[in-house]
């Protein structure tokens, strides 16, 4: 078993449990760092969607920092179960748990969200990713400025985003691209 800290917020320094999985590939603490201080002034009260949520780190991490709550889709049932395990040992209610394929969960029409976390298993053509985009605009699951994490290989092939999500900041460490977009309905 692996071992997480939460970099920041009320669990500071909290450690959540991993199972040892070789799909599992847990987003890096520079990474995590970089992401909620983009949302620094934005994370307090926002209902999360974690839509590949693996480790739950960044859920877990939007929590810390005061988010609302945050709902995580994951269909592995080992990986689903630990993450059961690390919502009561840090003794939350705000993590919704759904053991689901996220594409399936997706399809429905759905409650809208303020910050959505996409990190799939990395794929050179990133389809999942561009199939989640597509579902969370046609079926209704982002709030009006929500904000969208994606997290993707550096040398896959280009994602064709929907057309009113802005890039709101972006950055490379080795081979992870990893960007923060923010939708406009204007």
């Amino acid at each position: 078993m692996n071992k997480i800290n939460i970099i920041s917020g009320k669990w500071k320094g909290k450690k959540i449990y991993v199972i040892k999985n070789k799909n599992l590939r847990p987003t890096m603490n520079f990474i995590r760092k970089d992401l909620f201080n983009w949302l620094y002034k934005e994370i307090y009260m926002l209902k999360c969607l974690d839509c590949y949520a693996g480790t739950g780190a960044l859920s877990f991490e939007a929590l810390s920092r005061n988010a609302l709550s945050s709902t995580v889709i994951e269909n592995n049932l080992k990986i689903f179960q630990q993450l059961k395990k690390n919502s009561v040992l840090l003794q939350t209610k705000k993590l919704i748990l759904i053991y689901e394929n996220t594409l399936n969960y997706l399809s429905k029409r759905g409650k809208q969200y303020d910050l959505v976390f996409i990190d799939p298993p990395f794929s050179y053509k990133n389809i999942l990713i561009k199939k989640t985009c597509i579902l969370l605009e046609k079926n209704n699951w982002l709030k009006k400025n929500a904000f969208i994490y994606l997290e993707y290989k550096s040398n896959s092939t280009k994602i064709v985003l929907p057309k009113n999500w802005i890039l709101y900041r972006k950055k490379k460490l080795s081979i992870v691209n990893y960007e923060l977009y923010k939708r406009n309905n204007n």
